[in-house]
C-alpha cells in the first residue's frame, strides 16, 4: 500500500498534477475583494447577507463582509460574491 502510495505521488509530480486535483484539500481562489471561489468544499454551513461558513476536509472556512451571495454552487466548487472583508480559517484536522 505504501509503494503505491509513493508511486502516484511520483508519477503526480512528473505529470504536475495539483495536489487539489488528485486530493480533497480545499482550493481558495480570491479575485479582489468581490469574489471568492472554493473548490473541494464539503458543503455550507451557514449562509447570511454578513457571514458565510464553508466546511472542507481540513476545517471551516470563514467570509465575512456585506451583500454576500452563493452565485454558483455544486458538488466540487462554490462562488461567493459580495463585499468580502475577513476569510478565516478553522482546522480540524488533528496534529
Amino acid at each position: 500500500m505504501i509503494k503505491i502510495k509513493k508511486t502516484r505521488n511520483k508519477l503526480e509530480r512528473l505529470l504536475e498534477i495539483p495536489v487539489e486535483v488528485t486530493t480533497n484539500i480545499p482550493k481558495i481562489t480570491l479575485v479582489g475583494f468581490d469574489q471568492l471561489m472554493i473548490e473541494n468544499y464539503m458543503g455550507v454551513i451557514e449562509y447570511e447577507e454578513y457571514l458565510v461558513k464553508i466546511n472542507t476536509a481540513i476545517g471551516i472556512i470563514i467570509i465575512e463582509g456585506n451583500k454576500m451571495n452563493l452565485n454558483q454552487i455544486n458538488e466540487n466548487d462554490v462562488l461567493i460574491s459580495g463585499e468580502i472583508s475577513k476569510i478565516y480559517l478553522e482546522s480540524t484536522e488533528e496534529e
